[in-house]
């Protein structure tokens, strides 16, 4: 029988310590809000999905492939407060955006990876940071959709994207506190200039003007750069990541900041995700099929021991793993 390869192993064991890292931030996040925001978890089937998250989880090994990939689980699907679900969701969204590159042939496009951010200050709300940068995405969403029309005299600089991705990231850093910022992935057949004005940050002329405009001149930090999609195994590693990650950047945020992300989501509903032009409409493709052997392991996760345990084994192949 063919064993695991290095590679395999890696993934395997790099997804449980993903899973264990997702509960054990939910082992504080929950008893928080239930003394600080009771009314999150009023909904006791939000509370128990939250609760039970990964907490059953199965590997499967294929045979086509001899890949082992997790293909189930309980997964509570709040990507706003869970690293599990919002790997999954990441990893979804990055499957699909490859597989519609393939569909609509458009290896050869440029593709450029943009951020955007706005001015803020020690003490800023989030809400209030929010509501502004949700304000001005709006205006730039706007600015693309006139500049297609054949009649719109003054074109927006993001009229040359044939299409764009554009997502919403909340950080937090204590030397700048709240740092809510746009990530877009845009494609095009242009060759768009950039130039170097500091070391870590390029631009473009006709950008920074639209951005300051957009913003009615309060804000000017971005950074645009061209970049390589690379289509083997390395994919989900490249700059479009930064793109299709998690909404919120779970290393930057304590408990307490996590669960006031929650409420604000929960109050506002922003929205995190957008596609324009030749990205809208991609749909989620059909499920792979596969002939598999029944090669499945299902671990359990105890609460005591802070750990996945296997709790069924059909196939002693992955015992070689420990």
């Amino acid at each position: 029988m063919q064993q695991p390869t290095t590679n395999q192993k890696k993934v395997f064991f790099s997804t449980m310590e993903k899973l264990k890292k997702s509960q054990r931030l939910k082992e504080k996040l929950i008893p928080y809000i239930q003394v600080n925001y009771p009314s999150l978890l009023s909904n006791p089937n939000r509370k128990q999905r939250i609760t039970e998250c990964c907490n059953l989880v199965t590997f499967r090994r294929y045979l086509e492939t001899w890949d082992v990939q997790l293909v189930s689980s309980n997964f509570c699907k709040y990507d706003r407060i869970c690293i599990a679900c919002a790997t999954k969701r990441a990893m979804r969204m990055i499957k699909k955006f490859k597989e519609w590159i393939e569909k609509n042939d458009l290896y050869k496009k440029n593709r450029y990876y943009i951020v955007l951010t706005i001015s803020h200050k020690d003490g800023d709300k989030l809400e209030v940071l929010m509501e502004r940068l949700q304000k001005y995405k709006t205006r730039l969403a706007k600015a693309y959709r006139n500049s297609k029309r054949d009649k719109q005299k003054t074109k927006s600089f993001f009229a040359q994207f044939d299409g764009m991705v554009i997502s919403i990231e909340i950080a937090h850093k204590w030397k700048f506190w709240w740092h809510p910022h746009i990530n877009i992935l845009a494609c095009s057949d242009n060759n768009i200039p950039i130039e170097s004005i500091y070391q870590r940050w390029t631009t473009n002329p006709d950008l920074l003007e639209e951005r300051k405009k957009i913003t009615d001149w309060t804000s000017y930090i971005h950074n645009i750069r061209k970049i390589n999609v690379s289509w083997d195994k390395s994919f989900s590693r490249s700059w479009i990541w930064e793109v299709f990650k998690y909404a919120i950047k779970f290393s930057d945020l304590t408990v307490e900041q996590l669960a006031q992300v929650m409420v604000a989501q929960h109050k506002h509903q922003y929205r995190f995700f957008e596609t324009y032009g030749i990205f809208r409409w991609w749909k989620l493709a059909e499920w792979c099929k596969y002939d598999w052997d029944w090669s499945e392991w299902i671990f359990l996760y105890d609460e005591d021991k802070k750990d996945y345990e296997m709790v069924q084994k059909l196939d002693s192949w992955l015992a070689n793993w420990f």
